[in-house]
């Protein structure tokens, strides 16, 4: 009986526990090929579980020290961010970014707040993993640079899910101030600096609170944590044209610093996005896949007489080089053909809050667009009154130009097309009940037919019959555990499937933050923004509700 009460007790407690909360993750890469020990922070039971989207990353609790892990990298893992979870028998943390890089790892070496008794850094290009650890710090790093270098120092803590906001400031050896960035897309900072003698320099890094609020001292904290990428050797920023046509072979120019080739082969392929390996710290190179052409944008064409022509549908890559530049493209429509306008340059990394605009034969602007659906970012549909030529203008709204004013442009007739969101990222159901996933379906420029929403990969135990949706709305997958279904902790999968065609997994947005911070649309996005990777927790029943004690009579 006394067994029977503790089990009981025990169980009642474990079915009733949170979820672990991880804080921090640190470091929060790895170099390809290598092995690394990571620690987090939060609250959670010991040891715990863990997943990530590739297999060559395994991450290993030490099962007598609470907190640590040892995670190997394998060679073959494709460089760049990844997902990585954290769970146990109670479900799962959100998901967090880790970074897979070329560079070899340098942890950071405490004191180093000085300027002048920094942290060596012999030897680039490297990943330096730091934290600043209380309120007030600065981290000091000392490089060697020559004459005719760029310099290129990445910053990663937000956009990984980390709240604060960095700074980096480059010094000369008489701490002389030489470059300086707080922002360069996001609240992450990069630095970029042509060393114009050869000799030692050093790299400040500090951050403030976020979000903000009225102190203006530096931040700091257990989870302050960030990775920085130094280099002096080359640094992809973009391909010039940015994107390759599916089915073709072709070639794209490299654009960035201390680059040894100027061009890239762009092989045949049918994938959404196509990557190449370029000799770069940072490599390799992203690049999205269309059925249209690749057009590199060629000046003279800022008047609608001089607007370089091409034929629909298209990708135009361009940039506004420099305030009051503008950028037309001359295309021929018929009337009634319906476009649509498209531009990525903040979604890309870069700086240009752009303006699209469509103007006749006669320069007579007829429509056009600054931010699509609260994204920095413009998309405009239009429909040609008549035969005739037409060009798409691009403009900054705020009237700045230069190297980080790079956009792409589409222009193309959309096709019907569908979309499948959910909310969160991960899920949980108790043996012998039930829940709902919500999936938010759209269907876009007049797309017509059904959509089977199904859940895959589900354990034994757990079922849910699909939905077939006619129009858009919200699908209602109704999860139903068996009462004798056994603990589970996987990746869920929700799937969207048309009539005769295969099928699309639905995502999920992961933002680092919902606070605005004050900047125009906020800097919501991981540097992951989405993902179809979605996960599902089985617990064990929940215990029998208490019943009431029977109310004792005071009557006489």
């Amino acid at each position: 009986m006394i067994r029977a009460a503790i089990a009981a007790i025990l169980f009642s407690l474990t079915a009733v526990a949170a979820p672990p909360q991880v804080e921090w993750l640190f470091p929060i890469g790895a170099q390809r090929g290598s092995e690394a020990l990571a620690q987090i922070g939060g609250k959670f039971q010991w040891p715990i579980k863990t997943w990530a989207d590739d297999p060559g990353i395994a991450i290993t609790a030490d099962a007598k020290k609470k907190g640590f892990f040892k995670i190997t990298v394998a060679k073959g893992v494709t460089p760049g961010p990844h997902l990585v979870r954290f769970f146990d028998g109670n479900g799962t943390a959100p998901p967090r970014v880790f970074f897979v890089s070329k560079a070899p790892d340098v942890p950071e070496k405490e004191p180093n707040n000085e300027m002048r008794s920094p942290q060596a850094v012999d030897a680039l290009p490297v990943v330096v993993h730091g934290k600043l650890q209380s309120g007030g710090d600065v981290d000091s790093y000392r490089v060697k640079l020559k004459a005719g270098q760029f310099f290129i120092a990445q910053l990663d803590a937000y956009t990984a899910g980390v709240s604060m906001d960095a700074l980096m400031m480059l010094r000369d050896p008489r701490g002389v101030k030489l470059a300086f960035n707080h922002d360069a897309h996001s609240l992450d900072p990069r630095l970029v600096w042509k060393c114009d003698r050869d000799g030692e320099y050093v790299l400040q890094v500090a951050a403030f609170k976020f979000p903000a609020n009225s102190t203006s001292s530096f931040s700091g904290g257990a989870n302050h944590v960030y990775r920085i990428t130094l280099t002096n050797g080359p640094w992809i920023r973009h391909g010039w044209p940015h994107g390759a046509t599916s089915g073709t072979k072709g070639s794209v120019g490299l654009i960035g610093w201390n680059l040894k080739n100027t061009s890239a082969a762009t092989p045949e392929n049918s994938n959404r996005e196509t990557v190449l390996a370029v000799d770069a710290a940072n490599g390799p190179l992203r690049l999205p896949v269309t059925p249209w052409p690749q057009i590199a944008e060629r000046e003279p064409n800022d008047t609608n007489a001089t607007a370089q022509s091409f034929a629909a549908p298209a990708t135009l890559s361009g940039r506004i080089d420099k305030p009051g530049d503008i950028d037309r493209f001359a295309f021929t429509a018929k009337k009634g053909a319906r476009y649509r306008l498209d531009i990525d340059s903040f979604a890309l990394g870069f700086l240009l809050d752009a303006r699209v605009s469509v103007e006749n034969s006669d320069g007579k602007e007829l429509t056009n667009n600054d931010d699509a659906n609260k994204i920095r970012d413009p998309l405009l549909n239009w429909t040609a009154p008549a035969d005739g030529r037409y060009c798409a203008v691009v403009r900054s709204l705020l009237h700045k130009g230069g190297g980080e004013y790079f956009y792409t442009l589409k222009i193309h007739q959309p096709e019907p097309s569908f979309s499948a969101t959910v909310a969160a990222p991960q899920f949980a159901i108790n043996a012998g009940d039930t829940n709902e996933v919500k999936v938010t379906i759209n269907y876009l420029d007049g797309y017509k037919g059904k959509l089977t929403v199904a859940a895959k990969e589900l354990p034994k135990g757990v079922s849910a019959a699909h939905v077939i949706m006619e129009k858009k709305g919200t699908a209602t997958l109704k999860l139903i555990a068996a009462k004798d279904a056994l603990p589970h902790n996987a990746p869920l999968a929700i799937t969207i499937t048309p009539e005769g065609k295969p099928a699309a997994p639905a995502t999920v947005a992961l933002t680092s933050a919902s606070v605005n911070n004050g900047v125009p649309q906020g800097f919501p996005d991981f540097i992951i923004p989405t993902s179809s990777h979605l996960w599902l927790t089985v617990l064990p029943p929940k215990p029998p509700a208490k019943k009431p004690e029977p109310v004792k009579s005071t009557a006489r």
